[in-house]
């Protein structure tokens, strides 16, 4: 694989918007949930159906314009007449669940007149071609307190915002267990519903990180150790991850045209061929064109990476980001390169990357 490939697809990955991450926007249209899970269905089950409760908070009449799908497998169904303020209804939403045993996950925009953005419902499970026992579907255990991973991902969120999700657990053994958590992670907020599991009983393990609880910046990692009945079992701690992003949900027209504006007059160079062991240090030029400070929030450098990046760049200025990458334990071609989070709008997240050979 050339270095060049190799830098397009780092790049690809650094930057690909995971949508099912987004935060929803604020609206006077208020729904029960915004996911549904099936959990575990069989494809000899045929379709599933479910539904989404909403209630118009607001002082006007909302219309649901439309509401798009992302394929032929998830069909919405909604009433088209105005919702009065305080009237109710729902979206039914059928999954065919006709395309193969897989984990599933589907995304729902519905536009409506309550919003200039689109309310995203989720729908998500696991189709199954037989019927598989609690310990295949649920693998990770913790004594009789089973989950499908113990590693769970938020995606993107707004410093300031809290954002939640929830996945199955299970009770697998033969006497209820109580489950609570210790050791948690300044941020996280973590429990499992119904808090007591009966034997078999199937619940949930709700996951949220309130950013407002301390700043951090990038991908961040949160723990929390399980209780079984109060004792602690397994060794390793339930993790949560989230991509923490400078918040410019409530930004004016003002705020966005006096924001700062980043340009790299390059985001990777390459280097010669280097000896197993070499240090390859190599210079970037970044420079503000806005009109406000450009803040480096964080420096994310990769394993064998250490950078030297300024806190801010004034407006109409440039300054200098070194990167010095050790290649001891590195071998053939090699892309490193660090990330800045930035208060930037129309780049909050700016990778810079050095790419080479490295030789025994």
């Amino acid at each position: 694989m050339s270095r060049k490939l190799l830098h397009i697809l780092l790049i690809f990955c650094l930057y690909t918007p995971r949508l099912w991450g987004q935060e929803p926007p604020p609206s006077a249209l208020v729904f029960n949930k915004l996911v549904h899970d099936f959990g575990d269905i069989l494809i000899s089950e045929g379709k599933k159906t479910c539904s989404f409760s909403y209630t118009n908070r607001g002082n006007r009449p909302i219309v649901i314009q439309n509401i798009l799908a992302p394929c032929g497998c998830t069909e919405p169904k909604w009433d088209r007449a105005p919702i009065m303020p305080g009237q109710s209804g729902q979206i039914s939403v059928t999954f065919l669940n006709d395309q193969g045993p897989y984990p599933f996950e589907k995304t729902l925009s519905v536009y409506s007149t309550a919003s200039d953005m689109p309310i995203v419902l989720r729908i998500r499970g696991i189709a199954h071609e037989k019927q598989k026992s609690l310990s295949e579907l649920f693998p990770t255990a913790y004594g009789s307190f089973r989950l499908r991973t113990s590693q769970y991902h938020l995606g993107q969120i707004a410093q300031g915002e809290t954002k939640t999700d929830s996945a199955q657990v299970v009770n697998s053994g033969r006497t209820p267990v109580e489950i609570s958590f210790n050791q948690i992670s300044r941020g996280l907020i973590i429990s499992v519903f119904p808090k007591r599991l009966n034997p078999g009983e199937k619940g949930y393990i709700r996951y949220a990180v309130d950013t407002r609880v301390h700043t951090d910046w990038g991908q961040v990692n949160y723990t929390a150790q399980p209780l079984i009945n109060g004792r602690p079992e397994g060794t390793a701690p339930i993790e949560v991850t989230a991509d923490i992003r400078h918040n410019f949900r409530n930004y004016t027209r003002e705020q966005l045209a006096e924001a700062p504006i980043l340009l790299a007059e390059q985001t990777w160079v390459s280097f010669d061929n280097v000896k197993k062991g070499s240090k390859v240090e190599k210079s970037f030029t970044i420079s503000n064109r806005g009109r406000s400070p450009l803040i480096i929030h964080k420096a994310v450098p990769q394993t064998g990476v250490t950078a030297k990046a300024p806190a801010s760049i004034a407006p109409g200025k440039s300054e200098t980001i070194l990167l010095s990458v050790d290649t001891s334990g590195m071998q053939g071609e090699v892309v490193k390169g660090i990330t800045l989070i930035t208060n930037v709008p129309s780049r909050p997240v700016l990778t810079l990357s050095v790419t080479g050979t490295v030789v025994p």
